[in-house]
C-alpha cells in the first residue's frame, strides 16, 4: 500500500496499456455486434457485416511502421440469429487477437491472418490461420490459461455448444470453430 500526498493510504494496481487495449478492443467488438443488431430488422444479422469491421479494428490496433500484420476475409457466413451472432463475434475477435499476439514476433514480414467463412445447412464455420510462428510443442487448448482462449472455449463449447480444434501447421497456426446456427435452449 501506498499514502497519497495527503497521507491517506491507498492501493496503488498496476494497469498496463496492453490491458486497457484489450479491454478496448473486447469492448470494441460487442459494440460492433449490438450496433449491427440494432440497424437490422429482427434479432438475426448478416454476419460479415460484423466481421470485416473487426477484422479492421484488429489489424489497424496492431500495424505500426515496424510491424503490419494483414487481415483477409474471405467465404460468407449468411444470416445468424444475434444469440448467436454476438458471441461468435466475440470468439472471433478473441482468435485474431490470438494470432497478432503470439504468431508474430516483432518485426515478423508478410504477416498474414486469413478468416474463412463458411455456411452449412445447420452450422456456421470459422478458420482462423496466421502464417506466424505456430503453436508452441506440448500445447493443449485445455490446458491453456490465457484469458482470450479460456474466454473462447467457454463461448464455445457451453454457450454456443460447438466445437474448436487447433493445429499447428508447417508455418502458422489455424483454429478452427464450428457451431449450430440455432444454439438449444436450455431449461432449467
Amino acid at each position: 500500500r501506498d499514502r497519497d500526498v495527503t497521507g491517506v493510504q491507498t492501493c496503488a494496481l498496476p494497469i498496463s496499456k496492453e490491458a486497457l487495449a484489450e479491454s478496448e478492443r473486447r469492448i470494441r467488438a460487442i459494440a460492433i455486434v449490438h450496433e449491427t443488431l440494432s440497424r437490422e430488422m429482427g434479432d438475426v444479422v448478416a454476419f460479415n457485416e460484423i466481421v470485416r469491421p473487426l477484422a479492421r479494428i484488429v489489424e489497424e490496433s496492431f500495424t505500426d511502421p515496424d510491424r503490419h500484420i494483414r487481415f483477409r476475409v474471405e467465404g460468407d457466413a449468411g444470416d445468424l440469429p444475434g444469440e448467436v451472432a454476438t458471441p461468435l463475434a466475440v470468439v472471433l475477435n478473441e482468435l485474431m487477437q490470438n494470432a497478432v499476439d503470439h504468431a508474430f514476433p516483432d518485426g515478423a514480414v508478410d504477416a498474414t491472418v486469413e478468416v474463412e467463412l463458411h455456411r452449412f445447412d445447420d452450422e456456421v464455420e470459422i478458420l482462423v490461420r496466421d502464417n506466424g510462428v505456430g503453436l508452441a510443442e506440448g500445447f493443449s487448448l485445455d490446458d491453456s490459461r490465457g484469458l482470450g482462449l479460456s474466454i473462447v472455449h467457454a463461448l464455445v463449447t457451453s454457450e454456443l455448444q460447438g466445437a474448436i480444434e487447433m493445429q499447428r501447421g508447417d508455418r502458422g497456426t489455424a483454429v478452427r470453430v464450428r457451431v449450430p446456427i440455432a444454439v438449444p435452449r436450455v431449461d432449467l
